[in-house]
């Protein structure tokens, strides 16, 4: 079991969860190995090849023997900056397989992000896309080498000219079919309780934290949601959302991994494109981010498309209006799985397959079997029944805490287990959670709370409104004022901020959650992973966004 400061998660409570059955006592690689013999032949795509479970793992044993020739070992980690796809898979469960820890890096981080994750991970190899959408991220990896002492050997993905002496090229490496010695490959082998990989989140509230998450509670998540939703042997599963995050990987490569499913990996989106996919591949699932889902509700042609394979479309990441959610299922008939969790402890909330559009356009659902959450308040007070708290959550579910990070892990985790999540949320007669925002989103008017979700529920009902979100400014007279921030759709005209009231008013919202101030942007600031950046907005606001306004 792997042990390190900031590690959460007690042995004891580890035990537990396997003495108890709740974690079973296997990893990525035992579930690869069994997915390679009952169904080696179903084939994954991505946006340039095809691979079979068979043909896949002969990819990861070329990268594990590779690495091992490289001096990796179990324990150590190997940074993975790739997009999304099939060598994406490649070069992840390669690590894994010879019980290694894959660093799981955003495709679209700069060269501060990286050298600052590579160093607080320790990463010894770095595999790499040699260019992101025009950016030289093999080159920066390259560069880095001098001051990051641990990393000495970058693996480039790619290059379509030379690549600097002394790097290697990783399609020669996954592709030379090499195998792992058999002694090498058991000393080496990954046990339930050690990492699997290391995800860095977004850093919104200060420094990014490595959180690491072991194979056990990784595959406990997997199993738990698939479940849930009845996902079943050999479907497809087409992901959209980016596996460097854990919507796309979880959803998206888990658990088809886990039902012995099949694995359909989208790049480079298009509404258009993914129709095409869809009609051709036939999948049962859909993941993606929110604005996945905006895009495809808007398609030209969605109704007349051949989707009908199409079973649920989950999405995580962000709240998603309700209008739109609405209208994709009038259009499709596909049924939405809202989820909501934290990088953290993966998922802790969902909708079920069978609620109806009003439960899934406005909550997220109930938490799901096996997972503990309560709501309290400011003095970790369980609430009362409809009334507004923060969640907290404990479970199998969730990672063992921040790599080399004690002060931030003993900041989010009290000395029971309980995450403090910083989410608020209220629950409705029926027991589902209905999020409210981030507790710092929250609006104080004048003294009076405003949820700032529902005004952009709201507004995001305007035919004009293609997004919205809704933020707080600062006010001498009120505390704060509210500010909407409105992306037009295409050809849409502005409107003013009486009209918008106006209709705000015609839907049912009360006066005092009407905005005092309006804003008009080309596009909202999102994270790689499709969530509103409000920090980031806000600040915008402040400085010049206030002389743009409409009152």
């Amino acid at each position: 079991m792997i042990r390190f400061p900031g590690m959460i998660l007690t042995e004891e409570r580890a035990r537990a969860y396997l003495d108890q059955g709740i974690w079973q006592n296997d990893t990525f690689i035992d579930v690869f190995e069994r997915n390679v013999r009952e169904c080696g032949d179903l084939v994954h795509r991505d946006d340039d090849r095809r691979l079979s479970y068979r043909e896949l793992w002969a990819e990861c044993e070329s990268v594990a023997a590779t690495l091992y020739e490289l001096g990796i070992r179990k324990g150590d980690k190997v940074a993975i900056q790739l997009p999304t796809s099939l060598d994406y898979l490649a070069a992840l469960f390669g690590i894994a397989r010879i019980g290694a820890i894959a660093v799981l890096l955003q495709t679209d981080l700069a060269r501060q992000g990286v050298s600052f994750s590579l160093r607080k991970s320790g990463a010894k190899v770095m595999i790499v896309a040699d260019n992101y959408r025009g950016q030289p991220i093999g080159e920066t990896a390259w560069s880095l080498r001098e001051e990051l002492p641990d990393l000495h050997t970058v693996i480039i993905q790619g290059a379509q000219g030379p690549v600097p002496e002394g790097a290697l090229r990783f399609e020669e490496v996954r592709g030379a079919g090499r195998r792992l010695d058999p002694e090498a490959a058991r000393e080496n082998r990954p046990e339930v309780l050690d990492a699997f990989v290391m995800v860095f989140t977004s850093g919104t509230t200060g420094s990014p934290k490595g959180v690491v998450q072991l194979h056990a509670n990784y595959l406990w998540a997997a199993r738990a949601y698939a479940r849930w939703y009845g996902l079943q042997p050999g479907e497809g599963t087409l992901d959209m959302a980016p596996i460097c995050h854990q919507t796309g990987m979880l959803m998206g490569v888990a658990m088809p991994m886990v039902t012995g499913g099949r694995i359909l990996l989208v790049e480079r989106f298009a509404a258009g494109r993914v129709l095409r996919w869809i009609a051709e591949e036939k999948p049962s699932y859909l993941v993606g981010a929110p604005p996945h889902v905006i895009h495809l509700a808007q398609a030209p042609g969605l109704k007349e498309a051949e989707t009908s394979s199409v079973r649920l479309f989950f999405y995580a990441g962000a709240p998603v209006p309700s209008s739109v959610l609405k209208q994709l299922q009038e259009d499709t008939g596909w049924t939405v799985g809202g989820m909501f969790g934290w990088t953290e402890g993966f998922v802790a909330t969902a909708t079920r397959p069978d609620d109806p559009v009003e439960v899934i356009s406005s909550t997220v659902g109930y938490a799901i079997p096996g997972i503990e959450v309560k709501l309290v308040d400011e003095e970790g007070r369980p609430v009362a029944p409809g009334q507004p708290g923060e969640m907290w959550s404990r479970g199998p579910n969730f990672s063992a805490g921040y790599y080399d990070n004690p002060e931030a892990a003993h900041r989010q985790w009290d000395a029971d287990g309980w995450f403090h999540s910083g989410d608020l949320f209220r629950q409705d007669e029926a027991g589902r959670y209905i999020f409210m925002g981030r507790a710092d989103d929250i609006i104080n008017r004048g003294g009076t709370k405003i949820d700032p979700k529902s005004v952009e529920d709201a507004c995001a009902a305007h035919p004009a409104v293609q997004n919205v979100a809704v933020i707080g400014t600062p006010d001498p007279t009120l505390g704060q004022r509210t500010v909407a921030c409105v992306v037009l759709k295409e050809g849409a005209q502005p409107f003013s901020l009486a009209e918008l009231r106006d209709f705000l008013g015609k839907s049912g919202l009360a006066k005092f959650q009407f905005p005092d101030r309006l804003v008009f942007l080309d596009a909202l600031p999102m994270t790689h992973s499709g969530k509103i950046k409000k920090k980031e907005l806000r600040e915008w606001y402040e400085r010049e966004g206030n002389r743009k306004a409409v009152e």
